[in-house]
């Protein structure tokens, strides 16, 4: 079985609007990841209200992290795993399909919030995400693989 995860867990105060929905958002990420084979998509959706504004199935997050978030809630799940961050506005099922591990960007920057993998993990004392996917093999991804946090970056893109 293959689990989407898609992280909207807040607002960006860099960006000026929720980036859960630019582009379609969460709703359009879901679509793309349904088309990529996932039977199953999960909303990490941060707070209680925030479940409210999306019609997948929600988590809130249980840790104080993201990271810490995410592990609680990879250890509940089984198989095969993508993750979706809202701010992927180029991330399509093409690009979903093709993933093999940490997808890396048009600038060569591992992007481990695109992540493909396979439950369980090997254990990982750290609540930072770049550790926690650190020994995943990193992969092609180029510009669709693009996450944006300001209203400029997402203007050139």
């Amino acid at each position: 079985m293959l689990t989407g995860i898609i992280l909207a867990g807040g607002k960006s105060t860099r960006m000026g609007e929720d980036k859960a929905f630019l582009k379609g958002g969460v709703t359009r990420l879901a679509e793309e990841l349904r088309n990529a084979g996932c039977t199953r998509i999960i909303v990490m959706c941060g707070t209680e209200e925030r479940s409210e504004l999306f019609a997948e199935e929600c988590v809130i997050d249980a840790g104080k992290t993201l990271a810490e978030s995410l592990k609680i809630l990879l250890g509940t799940l089984e198989g095969e795993i993508q993750l979706a961050p809202c701010d992927a506005v180029l991330a399509d099922a093409a690009f979903f399909t093709s993933i093999n591990g940490v997808p890396l960007d048009q600038n060569g920057s591992r992007q481990p919030l695109l992540a493909r993998f396979h439950l369980p993990l090997p254990p990982i004392n750290s609540d930072k995400i770049t550790e926690l996917f650190a020994r995943l093999p990193s992969c092609p991804g180029g510009k669709k693989a693009t996450n944006v946090n300001t209203p400029e970056e997402f203007k050139v893109i």
